[in-house]
């Protein structure tokens, strides 16, 4: 038999979820600059350029041909490129372009934005301390990754 959750658990698994969704939710109302897929993958290929599909695929735990249609979309629309034409797509090494670092940096902006009117009132002691919790959080899954690197 195993032990219940301990306090509060179902709690924060609740209003953890309830983030995530109502977060892309929010981005879809809004005509997002990025999806939540899109930001994703162009935030990691612009923080660790020369990342490969299939490196992708692996950190985001995704299927090589779902992601291999994620990066078609963003090689189409000019946000990222790879290394060279004729490896195929799979083993190239990719970059974010410069339109694609300045759709970054305004989905970011967007998103840090919409963040900072919902934690508007909060104290600073309070905005602190979820960030704190966050990164205590984010530790615990770090630790279970298997490269050692954050998953997405």
């Amino acid at each position: 038999m195993t032990d219940p959750a301990p306090t509060g658990i179902d709690d924060v698994y609740a209003e953890l979820e309830l983030v995530s969704r109502r977060a892309v939710a929010r981005a879809r109302r809004r005509s997002s600059p990025l999806t939540f897929v899109e930001h994703s993958l162009l935030d990691v290929i612009a923080a660790e350029p020369g990342r490969r599909a299939i490196d992708l695929a692996a950190e985001f735990s995704l299927n090589r041909s779902t992601v291999s249609r994620q990066l078609a979309n963003l090689a189409e629309l000019g946000l990222i490129q790879g290394d060279d034409d004729r490896e195929p797509r799979r083993g190239r090494a990719l970059s974010v372009t410069q339109s694609g670092l300045s759709l970054l940096a305004r989905s970011i902006e967007a998103n840090r934005e919409a963040l900072a009117a919902r934690l508007e009132g909060w104290e600073a002691a309070d905005v602190a301390a979820l960030a704190e919790s966050l990164g205590r959080l984010n530790s615990a899954y770090r630790d279970d990754e298997p490269s050692g690197r954050p998953t997405v």
